[in-house]
């Protein structure tokens, strides 16, 4: 009886750690699991990472090479905008020959020469390509009533011979015409009693000034209108815009030269060879 209690008490203990050894076990096997499922998204992580950072590493690259091409593309921007900006310089000062050259009576060339003499004297020459006309101020060129060139005068009037001296200028007749304003000769009203003598003596110094730069005398025709063709309305005390000798030339052929009409004037021609320029 006692041997029979004392072996059930033992399957029972067996029973027992069997059962207890089962349940172990088992939480062994979902712990396993579990780790595996761990390792499995710890790889997957892992893999994840790295093509993440390889894509911030392609992603970087691409950025350098963008910039590098956007720095390139800014190099090539600025040296065509350079060039732009020289070409529309370029097209500026063709475009300011174009409109200040009109298509007048005179060659090309000798237009060009004269309109880029003018634009060296601003305030003291001008030159109409419609008329082929040249302007110069009376007080640029000569003191008050006197005749005589100013010194300052005389180097832009050899320029202006060596113009009219070239091959393309030649064939023009030249015509140069003396006005002033109407305020009467004081200081050299002896010589000169009226306007009419004065601006008439003042481009004859005109015409020999260009004749001893070696402008060929046959070519001139001078005359004075004193102070009745005037540009402007004149004013008490004097009218600069008055007090001026033009130039103009006309083709050789043209034996008539057009004035205004029912104008008084009084023309001179003078032997600009009589008397050497003092």
């Amino acid at each position: 009886m006692r041997t029979t209690l004392i072996t059930s008490v033992g399957i029972m203990t067996l029973i027992g750690f069997v059962a207890t050894g089962c349940v172990r076990h088992d939480r062994y096997d979902t712990m396993r699991e579990a780790t595996n499922s761990l390792k499995e998204q710890l790889v997957r992580s892992e893999t994840g990472c790295t093509a993440a950072t390889t894509a911030l590493e392609t992603r970087d690259r691409q950025l350098a090479q963008a910039q590098a091409n956007l720095n390139a593309l800014q190099e090539q921007y600025n040296l065509l905008s350079g060039e732009l900006d020289t070409i529309a310089t370029a097209n500026d000062e063709l475009l300011t020959q174009v409109t200040g050259i009109k298509l007048g009576a005179l060659p090309i060339e000798t237009q060009q020469k004269l309109a880029a003499l003018a634009a060296t004297y601003p305030n003291d020459m001008w030159f109409d390509a419609d008329t082929g006309m040249l302007r110069f101020g009376s007080d640029f060129t000569f003191s008050s009533g006197q005749t005589q060139l100013r010194k300052s005068a005389e180097d832009l009037i050899a320029r202006v011979a060596t113009i009219l001296n070239s091959p393309e200028a030649a064939n023009f007749e030249i015509v140069v015409v003396g006005h002033t304003d109407d305020v009467q000769p004081t200081s050299s009203s002896v010589r000169y009693p009226t306007n009419w003598g004065l601006s008439a003596a003042r481009a004859v110094s005109v015409a020999k000034a260009l004749h001893a730069n070696g402008t060929d005398s046959a070519r001139f025709q001078v005359a004075g209108f004193g102070e009745f063709r005037p540009l402007v309305e004149n004013r008490d005390g004097g009218t600069k815009e008055n007090r001026r000798v033009e130039i103009y030339l006309q083709p050789m052929t043209e034996t008539t030269w057009e004035t205004t009409t029912n104008t008084p004037t009084e023309t001179v021609i003078v032997d600009i060879a009589e008397e050497p320029m003092k």
